[in-house]
């Protein structure tokens, strides 16, 4: 497996050969009357081939800004994007409507996404038709009506409106949609979030099985960690605009490194109501820091219950630790060792004065 390395700041970022996503200290910033807000702020993550990648995270954290700057739907101010190994940050419009059948991006809310002008037919056909897959409408028939039975639907449902469709008919559609072309790289924003309870695990078992048998990677972008636990590979949690840790599912939710990965899964409930019972829940205090004016030092200092001056001062770098794993703390050291954000108060102070790491152990 061949690697090129990239100079990014102090890092060197390995960036492997078969990643089907790049991303490179990608920044998304939006200028209003009030100031810029910072969306995505020096965001670098991959996506390998037949991988899926869970991003995780508050609501205004910048997850599904960072999947439409992915897929070129919102234009990045920085950084960069690479799909396939191909640089598609500042590509034309043109240039890149070819590569688009490479990509596809699963929205949140399949009621908006749909054209409700449609048939669900004409709605999984066009692209196929753009990209000239298919040659005639009796191809295109054929192929739409072996693409709804890989999503569980019937091929009478192409002469339907989305309107009527259930919510989790409508989201089997956009997933149809979205592998109609084969692509290599799925963006799933939030897919079943807009849906009820009980189709939830039905379509995450769609997304699962059709990801097994077509190899794609995915970038899983969601707030619900059960489904992210159940699909994901790899975990990056992000918060107000950066990553702050990255780690394999079984080692993120085994042991959580960043205060804020903590207080993010011991705000999960788990299945065992006796295990339920004796967890000692995270509690943070205040609300999400306005992207307007992000705190200086590092971005959770304000509501971490282990913060001490040096955060609140100097911006942490996202360090890889021991084994591979990522976080951005000054608290975490090179090995991994790190304080327990649900240890009684007196044993946070002692805890976060003695952890060091490489660059306070040489300055």
């Amino acid at each position: 497996m061949s690697a090129d390395n990239v100079l990014e700041g102090d890092n060197v970022l390995e960036l492997e050969a078969d990643n089907v996503l790049e991303l490179v200290d990608l920044e998304r910033h939006f200028a209003g009357s009030g100031g810029t807000v910072r969306a995505a702020d020096g965001v670098t993550l991959t996506v390998g081939r037949g991988e899926v990648v869970g991003l995780v995270g508050e609501s205004g954290s910048g997850k599904s800004t960072v999947g439409r700057c992915a897929v070129r739907l919102d234009e990045p101010t920085g950084g960069t994007v690479r799909i396939n190994g191909t640089d598609v940050t500042s590509m034309s419009r043109r240039a890149l409507r070819p590569l688009r059948k490479d990509f596809h991006l699963v929205f949140q809310d399949p009621s908006s996404s749909l054209d409700p002008r449609m048939t669900v037919g004409e709605i999984i056909a066009e692209p196929l038709r753009l990209h000239r897959i298919v040659r005639g409408k009796e191809e295109a028939r054929a192929r739409v009506a072996e693409l709804l039975g890989h999503v569980g639907l019937r091929p009478e449902h192409a002469d339907r409106h989305p309107h009527e469709l259930s919510g989790g008919q409508r989201q089997r559609i956009s997933i149809a949609r979205a592998l109609c072309v084969d692509p290599d790289l799925l963006i799933a924003d939030e897919p079943t979030s807009a849906l009820d309870v009980s189709v939830q695990a039905s379509v995450l078992n769609l997304l699962a099985d059709l990801q097994r048998d077509r190899g794609f990677g995915c970038l899983f972008i969601t707030h619900d960690l059960a489904a992210v636990e159940y699909l994901a590979d790899r975990i990056a949690v992000m918060y107000l605009g950066q990553i702050v840790e990255q780690a394999p599912t079984r080692e993120l939710f085994a042991d959580p490194k960043h205060p804020y990965t903590q207080a993010l899964l011991s705000a999960a409930p788990v299945p065992d109501p006796a295990t339920q019972r004796g967890r000692e829940r995270i509690v943070l205090s205040g609300e999400l820091p306005s992207p307007l004016d992000p705190p200086p030092g590092c971005r959770f200092h304000t509501r971490c219950p282990l913060a001490v001056d040096r955060c609140r001062t100097e911006v942490p770098e996202l360090r890889v630790l021991e084994g591979g794993r990522e976080v951005s703390c000054h608290l975490v050291a090179d090995d991994g060792t790190a304080p327990d954000a649900a240890a009684p108060p007196e044993a946070l102070s002692a805890a976060s004065r003695t952890i060091p790491n490489s660059r306070t152990a040489t300055s």
